[in-house]
């Protein structure tokens, strides 16, 4: 189960200790205590520190997996919780290999009756780690990185024994989410090892390799960002997030005609998204480094009449206007920019920085559907019932 491979994004041992330190201290903008853990008794009615014997933990841990396969999406992954938090303690690493022998004697057991059980098992990990990260911890951050490190572990394991297409797909996928979650909660180094052991299971996990060129662009590793965005774009050639990033990474390289033509064909597109007023006000910039100020101005004119509440493009025309020699007009837009609507949708510079939440939604669904079509195959294996018709993995 202990799989490991080995981690590409040169962030350096310095960044890894940094994060393992940040980890263990349980740092976190959440500080939110554990169902279960902290004197209040959860639904397995355990508490933190309570000393459990080994073959409790066994039996407890099957009941979790049979919740889960029975399609109880909503009790099951706060059930693992529990039980995690409750037998693993940040005072003693020892705890944690008392739970990872015990864990990995029922998969074993009921993974020899067919390997499919992995995925549905992986996912509940996955989901039980989502939801930490979405309600925070306290005191819990060896638990939270153990069951991280089960959902990665357990697909690993699973493409390595079944060494197919499709297992390939399933591992590739759970990767990209924790890459995800991890990104999402600015833990860059862990991110881009997910991203990177997922890119390794599938070439073309697009998710994925943007998530790499992501952190690679965030930490000034452009080089690395741009092969990345190409292959990205090599796979999906109108991908409208690669061609910008891609653009905006070879300006930094100084590439200003081939990031000029990839910008000006963003901005021509007849379907607009989130980056069109990115490319506008990019493509405007460039010509302004330029000293092309009449072609930025007859870009940004353009841009505002299509997005005519967009604050920012107001005050980059402005900017150019004022340079030309127009410095009415430029006040006067200045004015009218201070009176513009308050937008209720975030900024496009905004989503260009963050991690957007549709990022890895396909990665998600993709996950949730093999998952529950494996939980009868999970159910017959522990001896349960299997899930009745219209169940489903929580996403």
């Amino acid at each position: 189960m202990r799989v490991r491979t080995e981690a590409k994004f040169d962030g350096g041992l310095v960044a890894w200790l940094a994060v393992a330190v940040w980890l263990s201290a349980g740092l976190t903008a959440w500080a939110q205590p554990v169902p279960g853990t902290q004197g209040d008794a959860g639904t397995l009615g355990l508490r933190a520190g309570e000393k459990v014997a080994p073959e409790k933990i066994q039996e407890i841990y099957r009941r979790v997996l049979a919740d889960w396969s029975a399609g109880e999406t909503e009790r099951a992954p706060n059930e693992l919780i529990e039980l995690e938090a409750a037998v693993v303690l940040d005072a003693d690493p020892t705890t944690r290999k008392v739970l990872l022998k015990e864990e990995q004697a029922v998969i074993h057991q009921i993974g020899a009756a067919d390997l499919e059980v992995l995925v549905p098992i992986a996912v509940l990990h996955h989901e039980a780690y989502r939801r930490l990260l979405q309600r925070g911890f306290h005191g819990h951050a060896l638990a939270m990185i153990h069951t991280r490190t089960m959902a990665r572990d357990l697909a690993i394991l699973y493409h390595q024994q079944s060494g197919s297409e499709g297992a390939s797909l399933v591992s590739s996928r759970l990767l990209t989410s924790l890459g995800g979650l991890l990104q999402q909660s600015a833990q860059q180094y862990p991110a881009a090892e997910m991203f990177q052991q997922a890119v390794e299971l599938d070439p073309k996990n697009v998710a994925a390799m943007l998530g790499l060129a992501t952190i690679y662009e965030k930490n000034a590793q452009t080089e690395s960002a741009v092969k990345q965005l190409r292959r990205v774009l090599e796979v999906e050639p109108a991908n409208v997030e690669g061609r910008l990033r891609l653009a905006l990474n070879l300006r930094r390289q100084d590439h200003g005609a081939e990031a000029m033509k990839l910008l000006t064909d963003l901005t021509a597109v007849t379907e607009p998204s989130w980056a069109t007023p990115l490319a506008f006000q990019e493509l405007a910039r460039l010509d302004s480094d330029e000293g092309k100020t009449a072609e930025a101005e007859k870009v940004l004119r353009k841009a505002l009449k299509r997005y005519p509440n967009d604050l920012r493009l107001h005050v980059q025309l402005a900017a150019v206007l004022d340079r030309r020699g127009a410095p009415g007009e430029a006040t006067a837009l200045v004015e009218k920019a201070m009176t513009l609507p308050a937008g209720e949708e975030s900024s496009a510079r905004f989503l260009y920085n963050t991690v957007r939440p549709d990022a890895f939604a396909a990665a998600r669904t993709f996950l949730a559907e093999n998952s529950r079509s494996r939980l009868p195959v999970l159910a017959q294996a522990l001896g349960a019932p299997p899930p009745a018709a219209g169940t489903g993995v929580g996403r």
